[in-house]
């Protein structure tokens, strides 16, 4: 298995409310997407956090990272939404051993 995890802050405007709104829409739409098994979000628990947001997806395996990359739900949900709002993220993708 494959943990896709981002962890970002959103953009000065966007309120807590649109942050959990776009997740639950990331939720939904990522988790049509062959190969993805799990699709979930969190907020940090301490206000001090360096990033506020959590962001994940759970492959079956290495081969899906290609496919969701480049799968149409991805990319417009990526383009349209997720990245507008989370200009300060970081990616990482990690083998769940």
């Amino acid at each position: 298995m494959i943990k896709h995890l981002i962890v970002f802050n959103p953009h000065d405007q966007a309120t807590h409310e649109d942050c959990l709104a776009m997740l639950a829409k990331g939720k939904k739409e990522l988790s049509q997407i062959p190969g993805v098994v799990k699709v979930s979000y969190g907020v940090a628990v301490a206000a001090n956090a360096k990033y506020k947001y959590t962001f994940e997806a759970l492959f079956e395996n290495e081969s899906v990272i290609e496919t969701y990359k480049h799968h149409p739900i991805h990319v417009k949900f990526a383009d349209e939404d997720f990245r507008p709002m989370a200009v300060d993220r970081i990616t990482t993708d990690y083998e769940i051993l």
